[in-house]
């Protein structure tokens, strides 16, 4: 469909009036809409749209980790969503199709861009609904809409499966959102709360952090199997493998046995490792592991070898000091 083929809303609200057609049957005859100007366009639209949980759901992953693109020049804002999970930017557009209808982006955008967009006519549609603007998603000050905090569990659960998607990761027994946003962080609390998921908040200083402890992640999950069988959208991707394998925690035979530190040492006697390795393959937690390798260390039993990753440290099986002795 070219850009030559569409006409103003306005236009087509005069005409209808002066051929007595209802504008419900203008709708259900409307087969592409964008904003005047806009070069991506909805085909197939879903109309009337509907305020479902994924509605409320591509709000807060906008929220947590989007922003605002405002192009000035006459040009209606739009959303820009920073996603580098080629999984999580798949579903991004699928939510947004499972609202509104199809998306017409270049094939090229789909496999390049690692930020995914939401069209200026849709991004308006979300001010409009909740009151808000350009200014409603920076990162130190967003807030959750309040018409959202109050809304039913599937609206709830979906908005913190949003953040726990963007900004949360699976800790050993827990997950942990941190934000530099405290208030923001406030507002993820009273969902937790309001869908009975037992969960602390820290702040410290311009920071805000969550942690749905074990019981409330057990909840959650159990909550998250049944909405995410109606609904795919929902999926956690790979954060679903890592909450699995964080309740295996418990079930692992060495758990709270005498043997950790020896079984530790060994591990590490074979293959250099890190300590989220270790933590992984003998279901234990990472604070944990972490209490054995500082023991080990001190024995000089174990030594750091390098890096992997941000703060990732490689430990290896001897004594650094002697290894250094043997290098000279």
């Amino acid at each position: 469909m070219h850009r030559r083929f569409f006409i103003p809303l306005e236009i087509w609200n005069r005409l209808c009036v002066l051929v007595d057609i209802s504008l419900e049957d203008l709708q259900r005859n409307i087969v592409a809409y964008k904003t005047a100007g806009g070069p991506n366009y909805v085909s197939s639209p879903i109309l009337p749209v509907k305020i479902t949980p994924i509605f409320d759901m591509i709000i807060a992953h906008n929220i947590a980790d989007g922003g605002v693109i405002d192009p000035k020049r006459g040009r209606l804002p739009y959303f820009g969503y920073r996603q580098f999970d080629p999984l999580f930017r798949i579903l991004y557009i699928q939510k947004i199709e499972s609202v509104f209808g199809t998306l017409n982006f270049p094939r090229s955008y789909y496999l390049t861009s690692t930020r995914p967009y939401c069209p200026p006519v849709l991004a308006s549609l979300f001010f409009k609904i909740y009151n808000l603007n350009t200014r409603s998603f920076l990162s130190r000050t967003a807030r959750i809409p309040p018409r959202i905090l109050n809304k039913d569990k599937p609206h709830l659960l979906a908005t913190l499966i949003a953040f726990i998607i963007d900004e949360g990761h699976v800790d050993s027994t827990l997950i942990y959102i941190k934000l530099k946003n405290p208030l923001l962080a406030t507002d993820l609390l009273k969902i937790c709360e309001k869908l009975g998921y037992s969960a602390t908040l820290t702040i410290k200083e311009e920071y805000g952090a969550i942690s749905i402890l074990r019981s409330g992640m057990k909840k959650f999950f159990e909550d998250y199997k049944l909405a995410v069988h109606k609904c795919p959208q929902l999926n956690l991707g790979k954060i679903e493998t890592k909450i699995k394998n964080s309740f295996k925690i418990y079930n692992r035979p060495i758990y709270k046995t005498k043997g950790n530190k020896e079984h530790i040492l060994q591990l590490i006697k074979n293959e250099d490792l890190t300590v989220n390795q270790i933590a992984l393959r003998i279901n234990m937690t990472r604070q944990g592991v972490r209490f054995h390798i500082n023991n080990l260390e001190k024995e000089h039993l174990i030594f750091r070898s390098g890096e992997t990753g941000e703060k990732n440290i490689v430990y290896r099986y001897g004594d650094v000091l002697h290894v250094n002795r043997i290098g000279r």
